[in-house]
């Protein structure tokens, strides 16, 4: 029995002499762990289109334990992004948080659509442009967060959501209470805000963030997926409350995020030289 899908390579592992194990995240069966038989063999015509980040349209078999990849069209290939180290990177963390996040199995529906638009705003990224605010000498314009850096923080919290991990940022996880001011605290494990009393009480590890910032995140849950207009502070802020939840929910973060920031350090010491 056979059935047809587009989906997106996440990655692959070599299995045997000649075969591979791929993981994909389909439109319509969420994430498939797939079979490709003799797909390293010299003479295999699979493997061109067997790689990370492609969208195909593809036919499987059905299998006992994984089902076999019998045919592949690629649709997109994403040249932008092969042809730029720093967006690759990010694209790459992005499939690697997808592999993480999903099981076998899992059908998540927005996540397939989550990727999708991550790897189109990453490949034609917006003209990034700067707008000066009155009294710009006392108000620093706000940065648009351009390239391929300017979405990761936001898709990474959009997955959780999508994956019922979705953080509460207006009451307090513990008793429930509305949490007010503009200064509050964020418990990654606990899954959202402490109010002040409740933070003093448990003694948890939760980090403050500002209210600015929840905000932000709110208007980044509950919008499509784009490059935003913020302060540099809200985004560490973002960042912070992304890799909190992702470790406290999952044990590790994906490799690919170490190689990212490796890259964002090395690309404005290569320009400078």
């Amino acid at each position: 029995m056979t059935y047809n899908t587009t989906g997106i390579i996440l990655r692959y592992r070599d299995i045997g002499e000649y075969d591979r194990i791929y993981s994909v995240l389909t439109a319509d069966h969420g994430k498939v762990d797939a079979w490709a038989q003799g797909v390293r063999k010299p003479q295999s015509k699979l493997v061109a289109h067997l790689q990370p980040l492609y969208l195909c349209d593809l036919m499987f078999a059905r299998g006992r334990r994984f089902d076999r990849i019998a045919q592949v069209r690629v649709q997109n290939r994403w040249p932008e992004l092969w042809g730029d180290l720093e967006k690759m990177g990010e694209a790459m963390y992005a499939a690697s948080l997808v592999d993480l996040v999903l099981r076998p199995g899992t059908k998540e529906w927005g996540v397939f659509e989550l990727l999708l638009d991550v790897l189109k705003l990453l490949h034609n990224p917006p003209q990034p442009s700067l707008t000066l605010r009155e009294g710009a000498a006392n108000n620093p314009p706000l940065k648009i967060r351009g390239g391929a850096g300017g979405v990761m923080n936001s898709f990474a919290l959009k997955l959780l959501k999508e994956s019922g991990f979705g953080p509460e940022l207006r009451n307090c996880v513990l008793c429930k209470a509305g949490v007010e001011g503009l200064s509050r605290h964020f418990d990654a494990i606990r899954g959202g805000v402490l109010c002040e009393e409740c933070f003093h009480k448990t003694g948890t590890a939760a980090f403050p963030v500002s209210s600015l910032t929840l905000d932000t995140l709110d208007t980044i849950l509950v919008s499509p997926l784009s490059h935003l207009e913020m302060p540099e502070t809200v985004a560490r802020e973002l960042k912070t409350i992304a890799n909190a939840m992702i470790r406290a929910h999952f044990g590790e973060e994906p490799k690919a995020r170490y190689f990212v920031e490796s890259i964002a350090k090395e690309l404005p010491e290569m320009a400078g030289v």
